[in-house]
């Protein structure tokens, strides 16, 4: 019997695996247009990336802790935070200038979303 528990009890305490987890965003632009996007991240691994076009885009400099999750992307920057589903997105290019809001929900991976 001591054998059978600690078996059981090895198997149950195996490593945490990594559960990517997906975002639907969407945003207004500064022309009233309303954006949408998938964003997935994995906090084991602190990555997140957007999907867009059949592809992910990896973000870098990716932060994520229990409040937050930021990363930069050649564009923009993106701040997410979890506590309220708040989304902040700072353009690094272009004449937008400011800093464009919106929200994000969990979702089920989008449609042609690769494995991660």
């Amino acid at each position: 019997t001591l054998l059978a528990t600690v078996a059981v009890c090895a198997v149950a305490a195996s490593p945490a695996l990594a559960e990517p987890r997906w975002l639907g965003c969407k945003y207004t632009d500064q022309g009233g247009t309303a954006r949408n996007f998938y964003m997935v991240f994995d906090d084991i691994r602190g990555t997140a990336a957007l999907f867009d076009a059949a592809t992910l885009i990896e973000g870098s400099g990716t932060s994520i802790n229990y409040q937050s999750i930021r990363a930069r992307f050649p564009a923009f920057v993106l701040t997410y935070n979890r506590n309220d589903g708040a989304l902040a997105i700072s353009p690094t290019e272009g004449s937008y200038g400011g800093i464009l809001r919106g929200e994000c929900r969990r979702t089920p991976p989008p449609p042609g979303a690769p494995p991660r």
